[in-house]
């Protein structure tokens, strides 16, 4: 097995964090915000279709054995479409991140980001996003009965977009290979990890301390939230470009 390259994750970072606030390089941010805002709209719409029905059918159920088993049924019918909008948001918001990487590509030579051509290029590639999209998010909605589960799951599944989009993996291959792709690189991919876990702690807090000013902090926060995924984009591709040798060897500043 070859041996796991050497990352100072410190230098990465900050000089990640300068190539994304250089220029109009935070435009690479749009796309999660626009993913954040569907997947929110869906949800809203999936809750109101799957709720509303139900809380009729328990204002009107009463004692009546028939209406209660037929509210019953409802309920198992809300979870159901509840469950399935979840996966949708959650394939959609995958989208976008695909979009956020096509996007980047063009940062990585020094330019700006390709906003209107990574769209078109990540559509291109809607069969594996939802499928390997739609496999991390089903195990993990499993593993959620668990602490621990969720993050072994997805700290395993950190490189299956970039493969799916850079490395024109198919969806379960993807998974295969960034399962493949972390345990040859436990290393530099737990640095990866951390670094991440350690920058959304720190916009969890500043969007804790927006979320107490009335609307406008909670558009702040969601702004604030869509550009720490755009950073943690070009984190994850970094990682990806290094640890497969792959892409542009320095990152501009």
């Amino acid at each position: 097995m070859a041996t796991a390259p050497q990352i100072d994750a410190v230098n990465e970072f900050q000089n990640l964090f300068k190539m994304l606030f250089k220029g109009q390089n935070w435009m690479l941010a749009l796309p999660i915000l626009i993913g954040f805002i569907v997947a929110g709209i869906v949800l809203g719409i999936v809750f109101f279709i799957a709720i509303a029905p139900l809380l009729g059918a328990a204002m009107m159920s009463g004692n009546n054995s028939a209406a209660n088993a037929g509210a019953a049924g409802l309920g198992f019918l809300s979870i159901v479409l509840i469950g399935i909008g979840c996966l949708v948001a959650i394939v959609l918001i995958m989208l976008t991140y695909a979009w956020a990487i096509e996007a980047a590509e063009p940062m990585w030579g020094g330019g700006a980001p390709d906003i209107g051509g990574g769209i078109g290029r990540a559509m291109g590639k809607l069969g594996p996003v939802a499928i390997g999209g739609g496999i991390v998010a089903i195990v993990m909605l499993l593993l959620g009965i668990t602490f621990i589960g969720p993050i072994i799951w997805g700290f395993f599944c950190l490189y299956v977009l970039p493969l799916i989009v850079l490395g024109n993996e198919g969806g379960t291959g993807a998974i295969g290979a960034s399962i493949k792709l972390v345990r040859e690189n436990l290393g530099p991919t737990l640095m990866l990890l951390l670094g991440l876990i350690v920058v959304g702690i720190a916009g969890g807090i500043v969007n804790a301390i927006l979320g107490i000013i009335p609307i406008l902090g909670h558009i702040v926060a969601l702004a604030v939230s869509s550009v720490l995924g755009a950073f943690n984009v070009l984190a994850i591709v970094r990682w990806y470009k290094l640890l497969t040798h792959t892409g542009t060897a320095v990152v501009p500043t």
